[in-house]
């Protein structure tokens, strides 16, 4: 049942008829001891109001009321009785053999399958006994029964009706929030208008505001990083075309190796941009969430070292780890090998032949601080906030990078609540990128 009117007609009918039945139940109850009392009460007055002469002659006393409870139409409702000195001297009902009173008030008498409920009122040696068959109590209280409980069900039908309309009233914000969503394409991402909505239903329309603006806010830079990266790949390709069309035409072996090798060339720049590009795609701020956990910097420091070392010596370049305080962050290794990387990466590519590469992990009062440091040209003052934007390269174009690692380091430091610093190191020439500050 995915219905959610009938959910709620489900549980507002049984719990509406449960109520009312509830409450005729209590009425009824309420109205049984009323009529109980009320007969028990007619039944005394009979009793205290009759005077028996010697004759045996029933009369009232007179109250100054002309009319008497004691009537024709109920003779066969009431039993009265005289009993003088143990005997039964008169009765409504000759029949009907009751034994004599014992004691006044009122009091109940089972003979044979019938109870009789009876009031006895004594007159010097006399016993005046009115009695009442008590099935015929249930059967007046029963009929009250059936007066109380019939407005109740003969009402269900009707309250189902209003309710069905009710339901159908209050679910129409739903409605038209669902025909506003059917009625938009899929480039229709502004928020819903919740002002004249019910309370219950703002909280949804609030969360579905909040999904279309995240969802608008990731196309929009889907949008911009394809267009980048189609900017940025359109130049390499073209690059490569031309190569291949010059190796096609060279007449000579020098000619053709040269085309050949930049050819090479450019099928490396391609391939480190496609796979920057990938690892840029990975770290969007809507992908999946990384694995945190304890990492050791040091050690993570080593390991890129190791990778990286064959390319720094292959320039002349020293790259090695200056200070090692053995220190663990909460991290994801992954990305944090990735940041690293990219650091070394454009500290080789841009501090040229024969500069100095140092890597550091210190303990600081402010946290722990990843630090990469080179002797290089540095980046520029006005440059150093650019460079970490995509595809920015600064002023500095001799290298061969995709403007995009120090991209991935920001957003890898944003991540794992971390900072990126860039500055000049002690003596003024090269850079120092402050990678990580844990606060």
């Amino acid at each position: 049942m995915n219905s959610l009117r009938r959910r709620l007609l489900l549980w507002l009918l049984p719990a509406t008829f449960l109520a009312g039945l509830m409450a005729s139940v209590g009425t009824y109850w309420g109205a049984v001891i009323e009529l109980d009392d009320l007969l028990n009460d007619q039944m005394r007055y009979l009793a205290e109001h009759i005077n028996v002469d010697p004759g045996e002659r029933i009369v009232l006393k007179d109250n100054g009321n002309k009319s008497s409870p004691l009537i024709d139409d109920n003779a066969d409702e009431v039993l009265l009785q005289v009993w003088s000195a143990g005997t039964l001297s008169f009765t409504t009902s000759p029949a009907l053999s009751l034994p004599q009173p014992e004691q006044t008030g009122l009091s109940n008498i089972q003979v044979g399958d019938q109870v009789w409920h009876t009031f006895v009122a004594q007159r010097g040696n006399k016993f005046i006994r009115v009695a009442q068959a008590q099935n015929q109590r249930w059967e007046k209280l029963a009929g009250l029964a059936v007066h109380l409980l019939w407005p109740v069900l003969s009402l269900i039908p009707l309250l189902a009706l209003f309710l069905w309309f009710g339901i159908s009233y209050g679910l129409k914000p739903l409605k038209t929030v669902a025909i506003d969503l059917s009625e938009r394409n899929v480039n229709s991402l502004q928020p819903i208008v919740s002002k004249e909505l019910p309370g219950e239903v703002k909280p949804l329309v609030d969360a579905l505001n909040d999904l279309l603006e995240r969802l608008a806010n990731a196309f929009t830079m889907q949008k911009h990083f394809i267009a980048d990266a189609a900017h940025e790949l359109r130049t390499p390709v073209a690059a490569l075309s031309i190569q291949v069309e010059l190796a096609q035409r060279a007449t000579l072996d020098e000619d053709r190796q040269l085309s050949l090798s930049e050819v090479q060339a450019g099928v490396t720049r391609l391939t480190h941009l496609t796979q920057q590009l990938l690892t840029l795609a990975r770290l969007e701020p809507d992908a999946q969430s990384p694995d945190m956990r304890n990492v050791g910097l040091s050690a993570l420091c080593k390991s890129v070292i190791s990778d990286q070392v064959r390319r720094a010596e292959a320039s002349g370049i020293d790259l090695g780890l200056a200070e090692n305080t053995a220190s663990n962050v909460l991290g994801d290794p992954e990305t944090l090998r990735i940041l690293l990387n990219n650091l070394v990466d454009n500290a080789i590519r841009y501090a040229g032949a024969h500069a100095k590469i140092d890597l550091a992990v210190r303990d600081t009062d402010q946290g722990v601080v990843l630090e990469v440091c080179d002797n290089g040209p540095g980046i520029s003052v006005g440059d150093r906030e650019r460079v970490l934007e995509r595809f920015y390269r600064g002023n500095n174009q001799t290298g061969s990078g995709s403007g995009l690692g120090l991209s991935i380091v920001q957003t890898i430091a944003e991540q794992h609540g971390a900072n990126v610093i860039l500055d000049a190191v002690e003596n003024g020439l090269g850079l120092g990128a402050w990678s990580f500050g844990y606060w």
